[in-house]
């Protein structure tokens, strides 16, 4: 006998050993029970989680020769050759390659013959999205009116390319993503019933790999069990599916945490020299920090966390390391840089910059714990002359943090105009306090305008230069919720109307350490003539520089 892949081997065969989906099967077996079968099914979700084998088990159902039955007895000459796929009553059709109105027809003109042997005619039609809209014009009278021994079943991983008039006519049954403790406890099973011996550790990897389809998963330990003459270890998954270690992951992870730079583009080149994906890296390390973030809240981690116990435990001391906006900032990063790799760009450079960026980061604090530091800086002696400093910085951080919106007339804050121009010096002194501000509020438009500086300021607008390459950063600045939102905050921070345009240059922007000369103002007469910046900076931890864009 020919050798059969354990995906078709270990197929569901009844409506019990359908894993993952029990809201759609209780569903299914009442309405068998109650004799209230639809005339037309739409089953939809990702690939590998069990619509088609959910399709065939309630063809079954119906036609088996002791039912209509919630159980079909898999025994019958029906429900074998369902299972075959040699049924003449249950006819399965790729949607793909019937899509034009001609298949339709051919179709519409074989729905009035009887079963040959079932209570029914089913058509199970696969991937129905593919059929064009003349085909599904051409099926709508049969859907809605079909005779009373045929139903339809549609299954279909894009349901929104569906048409609103077939999808008004159907039982619409969701399938969701099979848990990854659900895989495992199958893959154990296929192990058992087929002598295998595989390491623990593997059947977590396997499952998490498998992004919720049992279908892959089942796939994947056939192919590692093939790799491995004998007992199947976590390496041998590893080298035969191309995947990162987990150890590496964590290994990046904790440089991250140390920013160690260059001991983590050391770690870079040697995992893309081993032939590794740069993508399916950052993937990692972005799940891997949407652990810490779990871990940081506090939450039970071993429901939300599908890693080993050990694994979790380490999750939880990095997240120690970690303030809650660092973890922000890292997750956002990361995110920004997969996108960079959509865009087509040189994936190890975007790897590269992404690592050195993260590793490099200055440290973000949350608006919570900058709060909580405000009394202790108001027993300190820059604030000892100023009583009532705490407070008023306290309601600027609040106010720059509110839900934006454009500042009312009636509000206190001074309009700029020719008459009243705000001075380019204060500009950017108080530029690294929005940059820090915007933090608390969205960090990507935070990280954005850290690569920019204030340039100049002409009838009242402050003009901020981004060098030419940044196009993006720009375009993503200039939309009308973001910009809003900046020059509103920049508004409450210098108690003045600010109206912002960002500007591309060709000039080579300045280092972060100034001259000595070129400061525009010492930290003594920053206290006396701006004592709020002042404040601010302090809280912060800004510095007053020529170029803020590495503060």
């Amino acid at each position: 006998m020919s050798y059969l892949p354990f995906a078709r081997k270990w197929r569901p065969q009844d409506f019990d050993e359908v894993v993952g989906q029990e809201h759609i099967t209780t569903t299914l077996k009442n309405a068998i029970s109650l004799k209230r079968v639809h005339h037309a099914y739409l089953f939809t979700g990702p690939r590998g989680i069990g619509k088609t084998s959910t399709a065939r088990i309630f063809s079954k159902a119906l036609n088996c020769e002791k039912g209509p039955s919630i159980k079909p007895c898999n025994k019958c000459a029906s429900c074998q050759e369902i299972t075959l796929g040699s049924s003449m009553d249950v006819i399965e059709i790729d949607g793909a390659s019937n899509r034009g109105i001609d298949e339709i027809r051919s179709l519409r003109e074989t729905v009035k013959y009887a079963p040959s042997k079932g209570s029914y005619k089913i058509y199970i039609i696969d991937e129905v999205h593919q059929i064009t809209t003349d085909g599904f014009n051409a099926l709508l009278k049969t859907l809605e009116e079909p005779p009373q021994h045929v139903k339809f079943i549609f299954a279909t991983t894009e349901p929104h390319k569906v048409l609103a008039t077939i999808l008004s006519r159907c039982q619409r049954f969701d399938f969701r993503r099979i848990p990854v403790k659900d895989i495992v406890a199958k893959l154990r099973q296929i192990v058992k019933e087929e002598r295998l011996n595989v390491d623990e550790d593997v059947f977590l990897y396997i499952a998490k790999s498998a992004d919720g389809s049992m279908r892959d998963a089942e796939s994947t330990l056939d192919q590692v069990s093939s790799f491995s003459k004998g007992k199947v270890h976590l390496k041998d998954v590893v080298e035969s599916l191309g995947l990162i270690e987990e150890e590496i992951v964590f290994r990046c992870a904790d440089l991250i945490i140390a920013r160690d730079p260059k001991s983590a583009i050391h770690l870079v080149n040697d995992l893309l020299n081993a032939g590794k994906d740069a993508k399916q890296f950052l993937f990692e390390l972005l799940e891997h920090f949407r652990n810490v973030m779990i871990a940081k809240t506090g939450a039970s981690s071993e429901d939300l966390i599908d890693l080993s116990k050990e694994s979790i435990e380490k999750v939880k001391k990095q997240s120690q390391s970690l303030s809650q906006g660092d973890v922000f900032y890292i997750i956002n990063i990361i995110s920004n840089n997969l996108k960079m790799i959509k865009r087509l760009l040189p994936e190890r450079i975007v790897l590269e910059l992404c690592i050195i960026r993260l590793t490099t980061r200055d440290s973000v604090a949350s608006i919570e714990e900058l709060i909580a530091k405000l009394p202790d800086i108001n027993k300190g002696e820059p604030l000892k002359s100023q009583p009532t400093m705490r407070e008023d910085i306290s309601k600027k951080i609040h106010q720059s943090v509110k839900p934006i919106a454009k500042p009312n007339k009636t509000e206190n804050v001074q309009p700029v105009n020719a008459d009243s121009s705000i001075d380019i010096k204060r500009v950017k002194d108080a530029w690294p306090i929005l940059v820090k501000a915007m933090a608390v509020k969205k960090m990507s438009i935070s990280s954005y305008l850290s690569e920019g500086e204030p340039d100049y300021v002409k009838g009242g607008i402050i003009f901020i230069a981004f060098p030419r390459e940044l196009n993006f950063h720009r375009e993503v600045l200039e939309e009308k919720r973001n910009k809003d939102s900046i020059e509103a905050v920049f508004s409450q921070i210098l108690d003045v109307s600010a109206k912002l345009e960002f500007i591309a240059t060709d000039r080579v922007f300045e280092k972060n350490t100034p001259e000595p000369e070129t400061l525009p103002i010492t930290k003594e007469e920053l206290k006396k003539k701006e004592p709020v910046i002042d404040a601010a900076l302090n809280i912060f931890g800004g510095k007053i520089l020529r170029s803020t864009r590495n503060a």
